[in-house]
């Protein structure tokens, strides 16, 4: 069985933690966690939501510690995996950049576009922060980053912390694995995806069952109608599917419908962080019922499925030297022929007590590789702003990027630095 001596989640009071803590208890059988700390600013919420998760472990009959600590030091030292899944400025930052995007007729969105540029500039800091702590008092431990735009921030640590165990992770490629294995009506282990990009700009070239490739078969089954469920995993036409020849991965939707999805958002009236806000204040007000040692089913509503599922598998396989391959966020090294290797991409990569070593993936392919350069081209910007404090590159970064046009690039920038201001002190200290 796997043990953990100790496990450090920083944001420990968002609402995603019982998701992830649940995942112990579910594989209570594999592994085992001797002391679980939980780290957050905001000590109401971390109260509330670390006290349902006492719960949930004492119902479990688990006898893991957990602590709750606004102390940083207290939360990382000795730790043998670090989970980040910070939000600087939360729901109401994120509303902001959603909102002020679309008053311009421009996508806002958490984790792409103007939106995911400003994300990261307010999150590029405070990360690099929590790993100054890490490297002094858990130099050896894994750094798993959920924290968004989870590849801006994994390619920021790669590139501007001395932590040499990072790894970045996102529920979208483990929702997609299973999804096309539900589809194809054989087990996950069965699929091979042949994956090639970054976060949230993932494509799929070939999808292996027994030898063979099933993605035609695939692309002719989501060019039909397929069932909701799965048109929500793939909501491409399939005129796009069939002229691309990829399966491309859920949040191209923003790249290859932009306008259809600009025009419901707005229709919508309220931005999907305000949607989630409002669901996160039900579930604060679930999570504080003394009754409640489960995590509720309205947590489905948050999204993240599968998250701990995600965590728990490189867990596992780190510890128990498993040696199988995972779709992960990790420095290029090469993998992605074009790009330069100290970036971030997302790709099958070999999981052991070695470490996280990512497959050649050889070149993207011709379709998508404008657009996979264009997008990685702003992710590099948008570092070098965050750790400079530099206005100037942000605003290349937002002009480089493929869903800010160029015309509003630093205008949008401008009114965005504004309207974060109290997040981006880097900004203000010095202009350029």
């Amino acid at each position: 069985m796997a043990h953990i001596q100790k496990l450090a989640i920083l944001g420990g009071g968002s609402t995603y933690t019982p998701e992830l803590l649940g995942g112990f208890i579910e594989q209570r059988c594999e592994i085992t966690v001797d002391h679980v700390s939980l780290y957050d600013i905001h000590d109401e919420r971390l109260s509330i939501v670390g006290g349902l998760a006492q719960r949930m472990f004492q119902q479990a009959e688990l006898d893991s510690r957990i602590e709750l600590t606004g102390e940083l030091d207290q939360a990382v030292d000795g730790a043998d995996f670090i989970v980040s899944q910070i939000r600087v400025g939360w729901m109401a930052a994120r509303a902001l950049d959603e909102r002020i995007p679309l008053q311009h007729n421009v996508l806002g969105q958490e984790t792409v576009g103007a939106g995911g540029i400003f994300n990261a500039l307010r999150s590029i800091p405070v990360s690099l922060r929590l790993a100054q702590t890490v490297a002094r008092l858990a130099p050896n431990a894994w750094f798993l980053n959920f924290t968004n735009p989870a590849g801006i921030i994994t390619e920021a640590l790669i590139k501007h912390s001395e932590l040499t165990r990072v790894v970045g992770l996102c529920n979208v490629p483990i929702n997609t694995h299973n999804t096309l294995a539900e589809m194809l009506a054989v087990r996950p282990d069965q699929v091979w995806l042949d994956w090639v990009g970054l976060n949230h700009l993932g494509w799929i070239r070939s999808i292996i069952v027994a030898g063979q490739d099933r993605l035609p078969d695939i692309l002719q089954r989501l060019s039909g109608q397929p069932s909701q469920a799965v048109y929500e995993r793939f909501p491409f036409r399939g005129s796009l599917l069939s002229t691309l020849g990829l399966l491309p991965t859920y949040y191209l939707r923003y790249y290859y419908e932009t306008a259809e999805i600009i025009a419901s958002m707005q229709n919508l009236g309220k931005t999907r962080g305000e949607l989630v806000a409002e669901i996160e204040n039900a579930l604060l007000q679930k999570y504080r019922d003394p009754e409640l040692a489960a995590k509720p089913v309205e947590l489905e509503q948050r999204g993240g499925a599968r998250y701990s599922e995600a965590a728990l598998r490189l867990m596992l396989s780190i510890l128990n030297d498993r040696r199988d391959v995972q779709i992960l966020i990790v420095k290029n090294n090469g993998a992605i022929s074009g790009l330069p290797d100290d970036v971030a991409v997302e790709v099958p990569a070999v999981v052991g007590g070695h470490g996280v070593v990512p497959l050649v993936q050889g070149a993207a392919p011709s379709q998508v590789k404008p657009l996979l350069e264009a997008v990685k081209a702003s992710d590099i910007l948008t570092v070098d702003a965050a750790v400079s404090g530099s206005r100037k590159t942000a605003a290349q970064a937002m002009w480089a990027n493929p869903l800010v046009p160029f015309e509003l690039a630093e205008s949008l920038t401008d009114e965005l630095l504004e309207a974060h201001r109290a997040y981006l002190p880097q900004f203000y200290k010095r202009r350029g």
